[in-house]
């Protein structure tokens, strides 16, 4: 009887065989699917998304950091706001040091001549003897109609006599302009002079002018 003898299975007929298979199937195998959702940022290795993975215009503002995105053009001005309202007045400051002196300023130029002023003025006088001792004696210097006295004075005979004056003064009545001068004085001593007053004398002298 005779036997029939099986043929056994080597690695070498395996391989042959697979290889003749996927020569004429093609590569039909399919790699392990992952669930929808499945992939987030822990799965992802440092760097593996580049820019040519990322869609043009999918990043927001914030997704940069401080500096990345360059400044854009400037906008045009905006309008005028409202003014605001006034605030509280501030306190008063402190005094402030006082400076120091500063250099005398160079001389002015020379101003122009003023016009005259009136020359309508005249000088009145009056002399009275003094011949009694202890009595006093008046002279009174008259401006002329339309004029008045601005100012005055009075004189006394000189020499060995002693004569002392009560009183020199212009004498108006109440509200009126002053127009006379009066010169009031008294001899003290017995004693006469000679010459063009052989007494004692006092002078009364009215500057008269007119307004």
């Amino acid at each position: 009887m005779l036997f029939e003898r099986k043929p056994k299975l080597s690695y070498a007929n395996v391989t042959a065989t697979l290889a003749v298979f996927l020569s004429l199937g093609g590569v039909s195998y399919a790699a392990v699917e992952l669930p929808r959702n499945s992939v987030g940022t822990p799965q992802l290795r440092d760097g593996a998304v580049d820019s040519a993975k990322i869609k043009d215009g999918a990043l927001q503002y914030e997704d940069f950091g401080f500096g990345q995105i360059p400044a854009g053009l400037e906008g045009p001005q905006g309008p005028k706001g409202e003014r605001g309202a006034r605030g509280p007045k501030g306190e008063k400051g402190a005094v402030g040091a006082r400076g120091e002196m500063g250099a005398t300023g160079a001389t002015g130029a020379t101003g122009a001549t003023g016009t005259s002023g009136s020359t309508d003025v005249h000088v009145r006088t009056a002399t009275s003897s003094i011949s009694v001792r202890g009595f006093a004696v008046t002279a009174t210097a008259h401006c002329e109609t339309g004029e008045r006295a601005v100012g005055g004075g009075v004189t006394v005979s000189n020499g060995l006599n002693v004569v002392r004056v009560v009183r020199s003064a212009p004498t108006a009545a109440a509200g009126e302009v002053p127009v006379d001068w009066v010169a009031e004085a008294e001899i003290d001593a017995a004693v006469f002079n000679t010459g063009e007053f052989p007494l004692p004398y006092v002078k009364a002298t009215a500057v008269c002018a007119k307004p």
